[in-house]
């Protein structure tokens, strides 16, 4: 009688902890498919300081962007826009946007960029890059 009650007692449990993974396993893709678009590298890098001014302006995110709706502008020190261009979806890259840069000199400059996730939601934000003096 006692080795059946025991038997009982593992299956319970067995069981409860059964529900409580699959439970659990529920919980992360849930939140795997509620996240968003997120910046994962850029290049130039955040806060970098080059010697030579860059070419273009590239950043990778962590999943697919709507290459439409990407904008990328780049100010001067003085908040002024350096660019006028729309940045491109890399053909074989979607989940990174590229925009031409015309020639810089030294300076801060800020990087601000909006982009639109393939589930719909806007992503936004800036970061900032220097280009040295040839004399520092």
């Amino acid at each position: 009688m006692q080795d059946k009650r025991s038997l009982e007692l593992i299956v319970r449990r067995t069981v409860c902890f059964g529900i409580l993974l699959v439970m659990l396993s529920l919980l992360f893709q849930v939140n795997s498919v509620m996240a968003h678009a997120a910046l994962v590298k850029s290049d130039p890098p955040r806060r970098a300081s080059l010697s030579l001014p860059p070419k273009q302006i590239q950043l990778w995110f962590n999943e697919q962007v709507e290459g439409s709706y990407a904008s990328i502008t780049v100010l001067d020190s003085k908040k002024n826009s350096m660019t006028e261009n729309r940045p491109e979806v890399v053909l074989n890259d979607p989940k990174s946007i590229i925009l031409n840069l015309p020639q810089m000199e030294p300076g801060r400059y800020t990087v601000q960029y909006r982009v639109m996730s393939v589930d719909g939601h806007i992503i936004e934000s800036n970061f900032d890059f220097s280009i040295k003096n040839k004399m520092q």
